[in-house]
């Protein structure tokens, strides 16, 4: 057991304070307050009935090297304490205001002394009392700092500058299910907001939304996510009203710097948000740029509605899977049906015909000359966008075969986003089409080192590494996913790593189970045919081929071609392979995949390949 003799425990009526491990009891119970306050509520109840000025609490809270909004710091800390002891400011039981000068503890209170010893455990008492006279002459010489004792013996926290951080989901404060969509969409409007200044990295939505609702300590938050600090706060919407509530907390040592409301109409949203990240800015001592500066300070208003359907249809194609992309579309559509200049909905409808596209649920001809036009209306609405530069360069790649228009543009969008993950995401691709699988790589694990718990970035990077035959590594990477992610299925990539290795009852077992979850999804059933044939099934491979032929929908004819080679049927592969390049429908996703090495050396896919001016 250890020995507890040296604690000190404050208490007042049902709550406890343990001042040896900063922790407030109620009954009991663990009571949540963070650092700070704990220490403000510590110093508040130890000289009861004394009023505490507004100074006195800097001085003992702040060193005189941190630069903060103090008067705002300490209205947060008072406003912590008061949340978690249910203390009333207007009818104070604990905690009393006193105007113009500081604060005061107004409830009886009772310290906890140690229990008394054994007569044989007296003289080591008698003793300890003299340490505690030399300690205490000690304390009176670091206080008074004589002859410098204090500088030379005292050494202050460590603090770094804020590089990183880490937007939390804003709390839905209208506890309705309903607007869980609103404070996601306020949440990555925020992060995106941040994203705009170029010397912080900001941790992307992806990587924070498995954040919702934890109960985690905002320290172990920061090291996971490797930050420096942490923004939370809260959202309330009200018919046409919002108000944002937020907090900057530096994670170690960890320190409230800030702490703000704001609150406006719906039209005003977007410049609420850049208000914040400014305020951020400011508070961690950032200089932003001129064009930053710029592009945080230009007041921005949104439609109303437009904006409530843009972010339904950001819900949902967060979501992804067929219906969902199919239904963020409509939602987006109406959001530029009622604002034909609010430039985030243009690129959201551009970011979806370019997954529809991917995902082989609509014709490349038909969706990605969509997604090109309207990536091209958002960044003419405003040029400071980079997602819709990604989906440029995405179309140029996979529809137009523009390989150096595609790399300018990847390139460009890396150059103005260092940290946006999704521009390296789609380079990895680009260069993956293109045959620089090492290259592709490296760009790969940079998308992932930027949102280090992004999943489908870790997958990406498993499934760069099989596309360049280093099957090992990426088994290697999909242990990490599953180590982060326990409950995560595989899916198509792993059993293709288990197919190209050999393993061929897994590889099938993994891949019937995909085709399951995903509902016999076209792009599941590819995969599955072709393992099914190349592993001698050949009847059961037939019976996907068929179940794919007989569908109503469109189904990309390069998926066709897949399982017709898994299937041994060469001439036919052959000709749904130029069915597809005549269709600009060659998914650059498929091309590097090891299942066509086969097919590699026949000279009509050669044909195809120089068509695309690919490298054979």
């Amino acid at each position: 057991m250890p020995d507890r003799s040296h604690r000190t425990l404050l208490r007042f009526e049902s709550f406890e304070l343990d001042t040896s491990s900063n922790e407030l009891r109620k009954a009991g119970s663990l009571v949540k307050l963070q650092s700070q306050p704990f220490q403000l509520l510590v110093l508040l109840v130890e000289r009861r009935g004394e009023v505490i000025t507004r100074e006195e609490i800097r001085q003992a809270l702040w060193d005189n090297q941190t630069f903060v909004d103090f008067d705002r710091s300490i209205n947060f800390c008072i406003n912590q304490i008061r949340a978690a002891l249910g203390d009333d400011p207007h009818s104070p039981r604990y905690v009393e205001t006193v105007p113009r000068k500081g604060y005061r503890f107004i409830a009886s209170e009772e310290a906890l002394k140690p229990a008394p010893e054994s007569r044989r455990f007296q003289l080591r008492w008698w003793l300890l009392a003299g340490v505690s006279s030399a300690v205490a002459a000690a304390i009176v010489l670091l206080a008074s700092n004589a002859g410098g004792v204090r500088d030379r013996f005292v050494r202050r926290p460590v603090f770094r500058p804020i590089q990183s951080l880490a937007v939390l989901p804003l709390a839905n404060l209208s506890h309705d299910p309903e607007q869980e969509y609103f404070a996601e969409g306020m949440t990555d409007e925020l992060i995106t907001a941040l994203a705009k200044i170029g010397a912080l990295r900001v941790v992307s939505r992806t990587s924070v939304m498995q954040y919702v609702g934890t109960k985690k300590p905002l320290p172990e938050i920061a090291r996971e996510l490797n930050v420096d600090a942490v923004v939370e706060g809260s959202v309330l919407r009200a018919q046409n009203r919002v108000r944002i509530t937020a907090q900057l907390i530096r994670a170690s040592p960890e320190e409230h710097l800030w702490a703000e409301k704001y609150e406006g109409n719906l039209e005003e949203v977007l410049t609420l948000q850049d208000t914040v990240a400014q305020d951020v800015a400011r508070s961690i001592k950032i200089n932003l740029t001129p064009r930053e500066r710029t592009l945080l300070a230009t007041p921005r208003a949104v439609d109303p509605t437009a904006y409530e359907l843009y972010l339904k249809g950001r819900h949902l194609w967060d979501l992804k899977g067929e219906a969902n992309l199919t239904k963020s579309r409509e939602y987006f559509e109406q959001a530029i049906e009622k604002d034909p200049g609010y430039a985030l909905a243009w690129a959201g409808l551009a970011d979806t015909y370019n997954y529809l596209s991917a995902w082989g649920v609509l014709p490349s001809q038909d969706a990605l000359p969509r997604g090109r036009a309207a990536a091209e209306k958002a960044l003419e609405l405003d040029n400071s966008l980079v997602g819709p530069l990604v989906t440029l360069a995405d179309v140029k790649a996979r529809y137009e075969w523009d390989w150096a228009g595609a790399e300018r543009l990847c390139k460009r969008a890396i150059e103005l986003a260092p940290k946006y993950g999704n521009a390296h995401h789609t380079y990895a691709t680009y260069l993956a089409e293109v045959g620089r699988t090492r290259e592709a790589v490296a760009e790969a694990r940079r998308a992932l080192e930027v949102e280090p718990l992004s999943l489908e970035f870790g997958v990406n990077v498993a499934w760069k590494l099989y596309c360049a035959h280093q099957y090992q590594e990426a088994e290697l990477q999909w242990q990490r996913l599953l180590a982060l992610n326990p409950g995560f299925t595989g899916g198509y990539t792993l059993a293709s790593l288990y197919l190209q290795t050999g393993r061929t009852r897994e590889a099938i077992a993994e891949f019937q189970k995909d085709a399951a979850e995903s509902h016999r999804a076209a792009l599941q059933l590819l995969y599955l045919g072709h393992a099914l044939g190349v592993t001698g099934a050949r009847a059961e491979g037939k019976k996907v081929l068929e179940e794919m032929l007989s569908q109503r929908r469109y189904i990309p004819p390069e998926y066709i071609a897949i399982v017709y080679e898994g299937l041994g049927e060469r001439e036919q592969a052959l000709r749904w392979f130029e069915k597809a390049y005549s269709e600009h429908s060659m998914n650059g996703w498929i091309l590097p995949d090891p299942r066509l090495d086969p097919i590699r050396t026949e000279p009509r896919f050669k044909n195809i390949m120089r068509g695309m001016g690919l490298p054979q």
